[in-house]
């Protein structure tokens, strides 16, 4: 099998191209949704889409890599799926742009929370295949770099949410989906493009090789690791706000920014450690991780003192930003070639349940 001994950037900037128009999408879906369900007078269907989606963020991404998986062994296609989600995501974005700019008076009116149930669908199908892609990328003992980085890149834009947000507003709704559709399209062709037949030799002459056996105890542990990221996104992200909100009412306002503050943060410690987590090893930054993450939260609960669980939050998003840079890394240095994009999308999904448990609770 041909040996990535180079860790390959153009197509790791690609891939960071289309995870700044995924987040950029998502903090556009976050600020309309509210708004296009009352004016076209659905709010009642607010709570079943918040139940829809995190039900789709743990379920679709699964099933996308296991799809993908089967077309690169049935007839050497690895692409249909990242395709057909990139496309369908555009094209829904076009729809659901058009139906905005005709009114609610207009016909098409009752197809727009179909078209938005199917954008939570289509959004999830093409990220298990992407990032199962990044072994393609760099050598197995370089992907927390690649990772590192590529959380920086991510979670930065998260954490400039409220300039998107300004911007998404200037634009309104209509052209904002438009963008949407644009940034979406124009990024996920420019990755195929770049990458598609070097991720397509690679994956085939891995596939061809003897392959290791997986067993059930494997995906465990790769849930199990994909759980712990998740709990950690699920504190920073869903219930470190609603605590400080709901503890320190003086400071209400703060919880927000103060967890946008810590996702910056978290994206620039990782990204720094990088290269130290190499040569670490997977294994003992995951129980480091899991260490800081269970101290931090218990802290946060544990302290009637503002400034004390302000600490407490940098405690969770250092262990948040070690167990991303080895996330990944853990699940494909585990899998067999065969189903690595199936495994990939299993982490994922697990990432993705105590978030949308907490989304759900708090909704």
């Amino acid at each position: 099998m041909e040996q990535t001994n180079q860790v390959k950037w153009p197509e790791i900037l690609s891939l960071a191209a289309l995870n700044v128009a995924l987040v950029i999408s998502w903090i556009a879906y976050h600020e309309y949704q509210p708004v296009v369900l009352e004016n076209f007078n659905f709010t009642e269907l607010s709570s079943f889409l918040v139940v829809a989606k995190a039900f789709v963020l743990v379920i679709i991404p699964p099933l996308a890599g296991l799809t993908a998986d089967y077309f690169l062994k049935k007839n050497g296609k690895f692409f249909v799926v990242f395709t057909v989600g990139i496309g369908a995501t555009a094209m829904i974005f076009m729809i659901v742009a058009s139906i905005i700019g005709a009114g609610p008076a207009n016909e098409m009116r009752v197809f727009l929370p179909y078209m938005i149930l199917l954008w939570l669908i289509s959004m999830n199908l093409f990220i298990s295949p992407a990032y199962s892609m990044i072994e393609a990328f760099a050598p197995a003992k370089q992907l927390p770099v690649v990772v590192g980085f590529l959380f920086l890149v991510t979670e930065l834009i998260y954490a400039l949410e409220p300039v998107v947000v300004a911007l998404v507003r200037f634009f309104g709704d209509t052209l904002t989906f438009i963008v949407g559709g644009v940034l979406i399209s124009v990024s996920g062709y420019f990755f195929h493009k770049i990458c598609s037949s070097k991720v397509i030799n690679y994956r085939k002459d891995a596939v061809s090789n003897v392959q290791k056996p997986v067993g059930i105890s494997t995906y465990v542990a790769i849930i199990g690791v994909g759980f712990i990221l998740g709990a950690g996104k699920a504190v920073l992200v869903e219930y470190y706000p609603e605590y400080i909100a709901l503890n320190f009412p003086d400071h209400e306002g703060l919880g927000a920014y103060f967890s946008l503050g810590l996702l910056a943060f978290a994206a620039i410690m990782a990204f720094a450690l990088s290269k130290k987590v190499v040569q670490m090893g997977l294994q003992r930054v995951i129980v480091i991780s899991f260490v800081l993450l269970a101290v931090g939260s218990i802290c946060i609960m544990a302290t009637s003192n503002l400034y004390f669980t302000l600490f407490a939050g940098v405690i969770v998003a250092s262990g948040f930003a070690l167990i991303n840079l080895v996330g990944i890394p853990f699940a494909i240095a585990n899998l067999s070639a065969k189903h690595i994009t199936y495994g990939v999308g299993i982490f994922i999904g697990a990432s993705e349940l105590l978030a949308g448990i907490f989304e759900v609770a708090l909704h």
